[in-house]
């Protein structure tokens, strides 16, 4: 595993993304390859939001550095099994817009058209700033629309429809996510904090 190559390669697809998708479509990866990058890719996602919540301090839960790790690692997780589970499905659709049906394709450009978002996640360390993450998910919806052509060798009159049903698909996952993340984090602090008013009146 060559950590360096991976940030390199996440450099690039930030900064000259088609002609980097366009390199990287021949070259073979494996699920394990893509879980591994998105690992290391979402880091900062990780310690954006640990560090944000447990010590910068987001409102009343700031400096609770043990719901801070939990909030950081459940979001962590589970943004990296809502791109995967998106790169399925963005690859079952492929036949419906006459583009070429490839799993580790699929999975290669929902891997890179989150990397900003996920880069940019180190900016939830401080509250002002935050809303920076939501730019660099912006521009991975535009490595997305550029990577469809690429990776999916979709016809030109089927890219934008492609990208438009795909882009709604990826909203209603990563809200279904977000929705699980607030939801175990209000089990969390209200089991912690109901058990402690309960216990302790």
């Amino acid at each position: 595993m060559d950590i360096m190559k991976m940030v390199n390669q996440a450099k690039d697809i930030i900064i000259k993304p088609k002609e980097t998708m366009e390199k990287l479509k021949s070259v073979t990866v494996t699920t394990n390859n893509i879980v591994i990058y998105l690992a290391i890719i979402g880091l900062p996602t990780f310690l954006g939001i640990f560090l944000g919540y447990g010590f910068v301090g987001w409102g009343f839960y700031g400096g609770s550095i043990g719901y801070a790790f939990a909030l950081g690692l459940i979001t962590y997780i589970l943004s990296i099994v809502g791109i995967i589970v998106f790169g399925f499905i963005l690859n079952a659709l492929a036949k419906n817009f006459k583009s070429k049906e490839n799993k580790m394709q699929a999975m290669k450009l929902v891997s890179y058209a989150a990397t900003p978002w996920l880069l940019l996640g180190i900016a939830s360390i401080y509250p002002p700033i935050a809303i920076i993450s939501l730019l660099g998910g912006l521009y991975g919806l535009y490595i997305l629309y550029l990577g469809i052509p690429i990776l999916m060798e979709t016809p030109k009159d089927q890219q934008i429809p492609y990208f438009i049903i795909g882009l709604i698909i990826y909203i209603v996952i990563m809200g279904v996510i977000y929705w699980l993340v607030g939801w175990i984090w209000v089990q969390l602090v209200w089991g912690a904090y109901g058990g402690y008013v309960y216990w302790h009146p």
